[in-house]
């Protein structure tokens, strides 16, 4: 889709996608005609027959700020700029239209509206819907006033007789009435909920902390009136209704590599959150590289990984082509089968709470060991990789967060060195992936 047709459907917006959904013929005709007079200028990843003859979309939302909010009766935001980037990319129309979001959701349900965003991974959802990858990454926070009896020692539980508010509708409401919160205070904006919680009317509030920050600033507010205690990470996707995605089944795949490429909004680990990883989690990790029986198959794996120059360049270009369709190559399969990878899944299954994935490379960057498969096989080209360089003992990184598409869960990986403890040489690294909502709250 060439960039005149990107500019129109940034303005479907307001009364008028309201009206658009009312007579969906008269305006899926003149959708129709824009998308097809701007089509020749679309520098398409995917053909328009492997997308289906109807791919073009209008996909339902709400306003959440920052992530999309009108300005000068246009919706902007981050969310809307990666989508715009992804279905350039592809090469598919796609129009807007806001609603309040329980009614998006009954949209979606009963087949009225192709698709819905942005919406949290739900069990819900998943019944009727198929959601892509992330758009962002929310980090759900409880606050209470600053003066406020008690403490964020434990989180407000389900049965206690704390008073618990969310945003009417939100995805953090949703949340509190699936863990069994049932007397929810649900209150129409993020500013009348800040509002009730500083006039002690709602004890604790769940909310997304970048939104709570912008609304915040915004009435005047400062940060020393607040108490703020984490509660979990959660992912922000597009869900596509089924009877879309059965006339268009290639499309979540094809709009999943485009946002892979298109700018995804960061999730860097807070200062507390690293030093609580530093405190609680590493020296756990550097414990277990340590481990004399894991050392002993690190060198069993070092003996057998011994391969002709070049071949690590061949052996990741067909281990990622595999990988990307859910398929261990020949490789793989033969790692996975070792004694080093079959420690490795008793690690993580021993910590299955905090750990999602635990691989261990050699000095030259060749995955040796993995609990499960990973998305590539040189680690050689990545950060991490320091840590096998400096040949320091004492060395570690802890990296950014991120998405982990096929566990659904946000990683945080933690690579140590492993030490010959004979030689005191470095003969490889192991990174674990912490689950950080698991890891990183206060009672793990």
């Amino acid at each position: 889709m060439g960039r005149h047709a990107q500019s129109w459907g940034r303005h479907l917006f307001g009364q008028s996608a309201f009206a658009c959904i009312r007579i969906p013929r008269l305006c899926l005709a003149a959708f129709c005609f824009a998308l097809i007079l701007n089509s020749s200028s679309a520098e398409a990843q995917d053909s328009p027959e492997s997308l289906g003859e109807d791919a073009f979309l209008i996909l339902q939302t709400n306003l959440q700020p920052p992530y999309q909010q009108l300005q000068d009766g246009i919706l902007q935001g981050y969310s809307i700029n990666v989508l715009n980037c992804a279905f350039d990319r592809i090469g598919v129309g796609y129009g807007i239209a806001i609603a309040p979001r329980q009614r998006n959701r009954e949209m979606v349900r009963k087949g009225q509206a192709d698709g819905f965003f942005l919406a949290r991974i739900s069990p819900i959802m998943d019944e009727y819907a198929d959601p892509t990858l992330p758009l962002a990454l929310e980090k759900w926070v409880w606050i209470s006033a600053a003066g406020q009896q008690g403490s964020f020692a434990a989180i407000p539980a389900p049965d206690s007789l704390l008073s618990v508010g969310a945003i009417l509708g939100s995805n953090e409401a949703e949340w509190l009435a699936e863990q069994g919160y049932h007397e929810i205070a649900k209150v129409p904006s993020i500013n009348s909920l800040i509002s009730q919680v500083l006039a002690g009317r709602v004890e604790y509030a769940l909310v997304d902390k970048q939104t709570f920050e912008a609304a915040r600033d915004d009435m005047g507010h400062h940060e020393t009136q607040f108490n703020i205690q984490f509660e979990r990470y959660a992912p922000l996707v597009v869900y596509f209704g089924r009877e879309y995605t059965r006339r268009n089944p290639y499309l979540i795949a094809a709009l999943n590599t485009a946002l892979r490429t298109c700018e995804t909004l960061p999730m860097r680990l807070e200062d507390w959150e690293r030093d609580l990883i530093t405190r609680q989690q590493l020296p756990m990790i550097r414990t277990m590289a340590g481990n004399p029986k894991l050392i002993a198959a690190v060198r069993s794996a070092l003996d057998m990984a011994d391969m002709r120059s070049g071949a690590l360049a061949d052996l990741d270009r067909e281990w990622r082509r595999e990988s990307e369709l859910g398929v261990a190559s020949a490789k793989a399969t033969e790692i996975l089968e070792n004694p080093l990878s079959g420690m490795l899944r008793s690690f993580q299954e021993d910590d299955a709470d905090n750990i999602a994935e635990i691989f261990v490379f050699n000095t030259k960057g060749a995955v040796i060991g993995m609990n499960r498969l990973t998305s590539d096989f040189d680690q050689s080209d990545e950060p991490k990789f320091k840590v096998v360089i400096r040949q320091d003992p004492d060395l570690s990184q802890i990296a950014d967060i991120y998405f982990d598409g096929s566990t659904r869960t946000f990683l945080s990986q933690v690579t140590v060195p492993v030490v010959d403890p004979d030689t005191g040489n470095i003969i490889a690294a192991m990174t674990v992936g912490l689950d950080v909502s698991g890891a990183l709250r206060p009672d793990s």
